[in-house]
């Protein structure tokens, strides 16, 4: 009988800034191929994310921040990122939702939501969720959309680290507690902890 993998979402420490930003731009590899180019994350994107990350994790950049890891079996395999202040207009910004490849479709991407969501309602009660996405991001668009996002019309932005403008789309839940139930119901009998 084979025993489910076992996962576990650690608060990430000053430490772990290495390892976000090898899964950061690990995750930007395989998720926006064709859509950013190739030689900027393969060459760049490492570079920048890891500035990026230990900027935020030694020295308070962008912050507040909450990041958590996600771990299977005890190997690295995602993480989330909140900022709460990043936009408070909009609500509490997901900046980061990343499951490496390995993972995919094993429930952990919904995972990961719930538990940005279930931080939602207990921090700032009543507050939104969003997030944005690359408007050619296809799969990530269907997914988020499949959670009840409601997507604004696309905008350009410059991507992280570039001069270069990409189409973006904001995606919003306005009722945190509704979109616990919708992953919680459609989670049933995936990822165990």
């Amino acid at each position: 009988m084979s025993t489910s993998p076992r996962y576990t979402l650690d608060p990430a420490l000053p430490a772990d800034a290495d390892l976000l930003a090898r899964l950061h731009s690990d995750s930007w590899r395989h998720a926006y191929a064709g859509l950013i180019p190739l030689t900027y994350l393969e060459s760049h994107a490492p570079a920048e994310r890891l500035a990026t990350w230990r900027a935020r994790m030694h020295d308070g950049a962008e912050a507040p921040i909450e990041v958590t890891i996600l771990r299977i079996d005890g190997e690295p395999a995602g993480f989330c990122c909140l900022m709460p202040l990043a936009e408070p207009g909009y609500g509490i910004y997901v900046d980061n939702l990343h499951v490496m490849p390995a993972y995919h479709g094993g429930g952990y991407g919904k995972l990961l939501m719930a538990h940005c969501v279930r931080r939602v309602i207990d921090r700032w009660p009543g507050k939104p969720l969003f997030l944005y996405v690359l408007d050619g991001n296809t799969q990530a668009r269907a997914f988020y959309r499949a959670l009840g996002g409601e997507e604004a019309p696309a905008f350009d932005d410059p991507f992280p680290g570039t001069d270069l403008m990409v189409s973006v789309r904001r995606v919003t839940w306005q009722d945190p507690e509704a979109l616990l139930a919708r992953l919680l119901s459609s989670s049933k009998g995936r990822a165990r902890g």
